[in-house]
């Protein structure tokens, strides 16, 4: 027994089979632990890591788009007809469903784990005071609303209702459990040099694309009160973008009138204009 001991193969055999321990137990404590770090393991460098600029960035870009397709499809189920709702003049892109993927994410990303109730609570009156915000800051800015829910049972002011609401937590669930993870692990995988520069460019064509449209939308607010173009910028506008064609990118578009308020902003029911209909 001593001499098998003391052989070559029992000492190489023995040193094989102890790698091969250390390497199952640091497996083994990864799988128990996975957000353990390991300071003898180097970190590996990947594009859009964690919860920070870059991640919220591709998540509002992403969003935008796939929210776009989504709401699209739903009309064309509902209506029976293919209807834009694009929020810009330029590309497939809902800023609306884009700037609620990134406050999903931002606010709630840390509730992942925490039980599906909270989450759908926390998304449906996050998701309602957005939608209401937004609803307001277009008839303040714009002198226009996109969606008006009147007719639909306990709306409050048109602005939102509950059902939709309720569509918000939903979404949140939905968003946390299964999208954004499979969405965070997709952004990750982009080489690091490409995606910083799409970031930028993307960057670039979203800053242009929404001065363009709300350049637009302006104008479609002053020409109604006949005030003409004060310069090229304008003039441009009015050429390019003219109402009909406003109103066949946004069907749903509504302008409105603002109420008389101590702010100057109407937070209750938008009021109609006279020539006003929904297209």
């Amino acid at each position: 027994m001593g001499k098998i001991k003391d052989s070559g193969f029992y000492t190489k055999g023995k040193d094989i089979y102890g790698r091969y321990s250390q390497k199952r137990d640091t497996v083994l404590r990864k799988a128990a632990r996975p957000k353990e770090k390991f300071p003898d393991e180097p970190e590996k460098k990947v594009f859009a890591k964690g919860c920070g600029f870059y991640k919220l960035f591709w998540v509002f870009v992403l969003g935008s788009f796939y929210g776009d397709i989504v709401e699209t499809l739903w009309c064309r189920i509902t209506a029976g007809e293919w209807m834009s709702r694009s929020s810009l003049v330029f590309g497939q892109f809902s800023i609306v469903w884009g700037l609620g993927c990134f406050l999903l994410t931002l606010f709630l990303h840390r509730l992942i784990g925490k039980d599906d109730r909270y989450i759908f609570l926390c998304g449906t009156l996050l998701g309602g005071a957005f939608e209401y915000f937004c609803s307001v800051f277009t008839e303040k800015v714009f002198g226009c609303i996109f969606w008006d829910y009147s007719h639909i049972p306990f709306n409050l002011n048109g602005r939102v209702n509950l059902l939709f609401c309720f569509f918000w937590g939903i979404m949140a669930l939905v968003w946390l459990k299964i999208i954004y993870p499979w969405m965070s692990h997709g952004i990750e995988k982009i080489p690091i040099r490409f995606g910083k520069i799409m970031t930028f460019i993307l960057i670039i064509f979203f800053a242009f694309d929404i001065a363009i449209s709300a350049a637009a939308l302006y104008r479609m607010k002053t020409r109604a009160e006949d005030i003409p173009p004060a310069n090229w910028a304008e003039r441009y506008v009015d050429e390019h973008f003219s109402d009909e064609w406003l109103m066949e990118r946004y069907r749903n578009l509504k302008t409105v009138e603002h109420a008389e308020s101590t702010f100057d902003i109407n937070l209750g029911q938008p009021v109609t204009s006279r020539d006003d209909k929904i297209r």
